[in-house]
């Protein structure tokens, strides 16, 4: 059993208060003194930009696109998210600094791809971005087919394409980017193989209200309706034996991002010691239009073990991943888990793409049942203020690399007088990472008294009181006095709120009350407990829950809390220590049995 769930098995104790969400944990109107930016270049303070903004639960949009086209993206993008849940039910932590940016004219897109990311043989029209909890996802609706360097042409004449240029679907590059997302929140991450693998069987599912379904493929013999009309037309021409320096060849039509089956046909597979060593930052990994082998690999290899042959890969890819992410990839591994060199299962891909077998999941609802997809509401969309246009393209310059680009920005809204707590917020941990630490705290601190909702800024305005109660402890014996845990806690208080739960939140605030001169009270180790459950596996965060519930009488809690640390902490001094804990504690009471359920429901499991 996991530790997560076993810690929340044992952890049957009455419901303990943790922080009221209500407005006396907000800051108070203090006047804070603001940085002052010296403008030397005119190129610093650009002409106001005309973008469009709203949100939906998980992003803020910002789009410079038509309302009608962000509108049908983003409706179609939340019937998708609906549909995903029926066949691929992960847990989501949606985050508030996630942002979604849609360019749709003026050449917005380029700007946003990181340095050094692109390669000629392959293209984008989608970017996903990610550090620590910020992260956007870029789609380019401006593009409608991208070029890219043509390696294969040899089949162009026969099939009526033009394998220079690839056809851009944005519904399927903004849901794969998504799932990428998602994956991105697992710790530790999956490899890069098989984020991509799920990506794109992902982004294939075909869906409507009544009707999803998932890991079909496509005929690898289909062409797109151009392509097929231009081909009949070159062949009536040449049927009618027009010569061929008087033919009139019809140019070829956009090639399409095809399935495995197709897009591996006469290619030679990727080696998997090449396949499996691909990181997420990759040019292979963020380049996944155009001639990229090892993107169609991946889903292929992935799309056969969990979906072909009769399932009887499954089991055996199961016993890889869970191995992989433990031990060190190599050959003598992967045999031992798919009885297969590496050699024979590029044979076995080989082989699945020359003649797949697999099973695709069907759901649909049935006559008189309710649809399985419910309509999005009508999305809101109204002007973006220059604080959000700063804000949202700063950060996800951030998240590219561009400091330069980020700069200008979030400096530009900020000289024009916008003031948002938000922006100011964006402002200050741009400095911290800058280095610039009195600028940030200024930024910081005058984000906090404008009441920002940004759970990253909140938790550094915490560390900056934190370090000023270290520096000058003002309680007896070079303890924390009130008004210092207070600085601390407060801004905490706020960031809780914000989904996703970091850890950071709970170590600051165990390590604050365990300096502090007053005793805690019963809400406050509730915040504690609530930590421990989130994150298990952090032993130091459970001893200080476990410590902290038996100053205030909690000794059920306490005693669950001291079995989950003997239990999963190292041999020696850290399991000594819950040991020790546990045996200074009075007899835990009996646990109060749930109640019986009424007659048609299911009993609850412990």
């Amino acid at each position: 059993m996991k530790p997560s769930v076993a810690l929340a098995l044992v952890l049957l104790v009455p419901a303990v208060p943790v922080f009221a969400q209500d407005s006396s944990s907000a800051p108070s109107d203090a006047v804070v003194e603001l940085p002052k930016f010296v403008v030397t270049d005119s190129r610093e303070l650009p002409p106001p930009e005309s973008w469009r903004y709203a949100t939906i639960p998980g992003f803020e949009i910002l789009t410079n696109a038509s309302d009608k086209a962000t509108q049908r993206l983003v409706r179609d993008f939340e019937m998708f998210r609906q549909a995903l849940g029926y066949v691929w039910p992960v847990p989501t932590r949606l985050s508030q600094n996630t942002s979604l940016i849609l360019t749709g004219r003026g050449g917005k897109f380029d700007a946003f791809i990181p340095a050094g990311k692109t390669v000629v043989d392959s293209a984008k029209a989608s970017l996903f971005l990610r550090n620590g909890q910020n992260a956007a996802i870029v789609i380019d609706l401006q593009a409608t087919t991208l070029n890219v360097l043509n390696v294969d042409d040899s089949a162009d004449a026969a099939t009526g394409t033009d394998s220079g240029l690839i056809s851009v679907e944005h519904d399927k590059q903004l849901y794969r980017e998504y799932v990428r997302y998602l994956m991105s929140q697992s710790q530790p991450r999956s490899p890069a193989w098989l984020e991509e693998g799920l990506s794109q069987i992902i982004m294939k599912m075909q869906f409507d209200k009544r009707y999803i379904e998932f890991a079909k493929l496509e005929d690898p013999n289909m062409v797109s309706t151009q392509a097929a009309m231009n081909m009949e037309l070159n062949a009536l021409q040449a049927a009618a034996g027009v010569p061929a320096d008087e033919a009139i060849a019809l140019p070829g039509a956009p090639a399409e991002d095809r399935d495995f089956a197709a897009a591996l046909r006469r290619r030679a597979l990727v080696p998997f010691e090449k396949f499996f060593a691909v990181a997420h930052d990759s040019t292979e990994a963020t380049n996944p239009l155009g001639n990229n082998i090892w993107a169609k690999q991946a889903y292929a290899f992935v799309h056969m073990c969990l979906y072909g042959n009769r399932g009887k890969l499954q089991k055996p890819f199961t016993t890889f991943l869970m191995r992989s992410g433990k031990e060190p990839v190599t050959e003598a591994l992967f045999k031992e888990c798919f009885k297969l060199t590496y050699k024979q299962m590029l044979m076995e891909i080989r082989s699945y793409c020359d003649m797949t077998v697999y099973e695709a999941r069907i759901i649909q609802s049935k006559k008189g049942q309710p649809d399985l997809i419910d309509a999005p509401a009508p999305l809101a969309l109204r002007d973006a203020t220059q604080s959000e246009v700063g804000r949202i393209k700063g950060e996800a310059f951030v998240l590219a690399r561009h400091a330069k680009g980020a700069r200008a920005e979030f400096i530009a809204p900020y000289l024009r007088g916008e003031r948002d707590p938000n922006l100011l917020a964006a402002l200050g941990m741009f400095e911290k990472n800058a280095g610039e630490l009195e600028r940030s705290r200024k930024f910081l601190l005058a984000a906090y008294a404008g009441k920002t909702t940004r759970a990253d800024a909140l938790l550094e305005v915490a560390r900056l009181h934190y370090a000023d109660a270290v520096a000058q402890p003002a309680g007896p014996e070079g303890r924390f006095s009130a008004a210092q845990v207070a600085a601390v806690i407060e801004p905490l208080k706020l960031a809780r709120r914000q989904p996703p739960a970091v850890v950071a939140l709970y170590d600051l605030a165990g390590d604050t009350w365990a300096r502090s001169a007053t005793p805690l009270q019963k809400e406050e180790v509730g915040l504690l407990i609530e930590g421990a459950m989130q994150f298990p596996t952090r032993l130091k965060l459970v001893f200080q829950a476990a410590v902290a519930a038996t100053q205030t009488n909690e000794v059920q809690a306490a005693h669950a809390l001291a079995d989950h640390g003997i239990k999963y902490a190292p041999d020696g001094s850290g399991k000594q220590r819950f040991q020790e804990l546990k045996n200074s504690l009075p007899p835990a009471p009996p646990q109060a049995q749930p109640p019986a359920p009424k007659a048609g429901e299911p009993a609850k499991s412990k």
